[in-house]
């Protein structure tokens, strides 16, 4: 029983890591790239910037963002029809011997009502309660009602309807993913699992629970809002899980081990990428990269103001005083640099770094 419980609780573990790293590690990676770029460009003395953008590109972003309001707000206005639905339940009092039976289960108070559900559900964030089907008694045996009981009561202990809230509320922020819908799926899947796992340890048998499922989900579904037991999505997935786990052998290895450690790879990956903010020959190495920034630098001399743009260690645009220069008047032969005037006189020679920095004699 300890080598499953310990598989549901690995597998539920880590789909929760993934949903949560899908949303994090984006926002982490351009924030260390926004930072890396800043500190590049004050290290060096100079601004940072990228091509001007084109008069389409405000737009374009407008468009996107307001696609993906909507695609929140639809989502989020699907959470508020199905709590509505979940409030408008007709609930009363369960039987006084069920009620015992629960609260023997739960080892104390649980708060038990009977309502119209086709199956046993848990409801409520600040105070759960266990919704029951009316006749539960006569649809299944005793030891059943136990199992079902069971698993409802896992959901209670783990706090899984807020859980749910939450990773609800994610989703409706990636609902253009289709690796997030994925992910939940999973992880709907992986709860349901673990809680099965719970139900087993305490005393439920596994062939008990797995009749018990087959028969709760001759009904209608139950709200993806509640913790609802028997799912039919993924309700031969879990059967065939119950009935053929090893309960009571050690744990599985399998590539479930090895995701945490690819998992903390991919963060230390993120992390090394700061590193080229503290070493000068990184830092080097990312200006003149394709990935580098355009560098602008503006200096002056005795002759007066002059001004470059540099990508990749090559200047792709010049001005000096108030006039640019065509890029037929920026001649530039390796790291020797030289700005000539209209009758093809030099103007001012300078040498670029591969780091985007600029030496030069001053012009009097």
């Amino acid at each position: 029983m300890a080598g499953s419980d310990a598989s549901a609780s690995l597998r539920h573990r880590l789909v929760c890591a993934h949903f949560g790293a899908l949303a994090v590690l984006p926002v982490l990676s351009l924030a260390a790239l926004h930072g890396t770029m800043r500190y590049l460009a004050l290290a060096g003395g100079c601004a940072c910037s990228q091509a001007a953008p084109s008069g389409a590109t405000p737009a374009v972003a407008l468009a996107a963002a307001a696609l993906w309001l909507a695609g929140v707000a639809a989502m989020a206005f699907r959470l508020v029809l199905e709590d509505r639905r979940l409030r408008r339940l007709e609930l009363w009092p369960a039987p006084p011997a069920l009620v015992e039976r629960v609260r023997r289960l739960a080892g104390g108070a649980v708060r038990v009502r009977e309502g119209e559900v086709a199956s046993p559900q848990v409801t409520g964030l600040r105070r759960p309660t266990l919704v029951l089907p009316p006749g539960l008694g006569e649809r299944l045996t005793p030891d059943e009602i136990d199992a079902v009981v069971l698993h409802e009561l896992a959901h209670i202990e783990r706090r899984d309807f807020g859980w749910n809230l939450a990773q609800r509320g994610l989703l409706a922020a990636l609902w253009f993913h289709p690796a997030a819908w994925s992910l939940y799926r999973r992880l709907r899947r992986a709860r349901e699992m673990r809680c099965d796992a719970l139900a087993v340890r305490r005393g439920a048998t596994a062939v008990t629970l797995a009749r018990a499922l087959v028969r709760l989900a001759e009904g209608p579904a139950a709200p993806r809002l509640a913790m609802g037991l028997a799912g039919r999505g993924d309700l031969s997935m879990r059967l065939e899980w119950l009935l053929s786990e090893p309960w009571g052998g050690p744990p599985r290895r399998g590539l479930l081990t090895a995701f945490p450690g690819l998992l903390a790879l991919a963060v230390l990956a993120l992390a090394a990428g700061r590193l080229a903010v503290f070493d000068p020959a990184l830092r080097g190495s990312y200006a003149a990269s394709a990935f580098g920034p355009t560098i602008l630098i503006q200096a002056r001399d005795p002759a007066g103001p002059f001004a470059l743009r540099i990508r990749q260690g090559r200047v792709v645009a010049a001005s000096v005083g108030r006039e640019p220069l065509p890029p037929a008047r920026i001649l530039q032969s390796g790291a020797r640099v030289t700005l000539v005037g209209g009758a093809r006189e030099p103007i001012l020679d300078l040498t670029v770094s591969p780091q985007g920095s600029i030496f030069w004699n001053a012009r009097t």
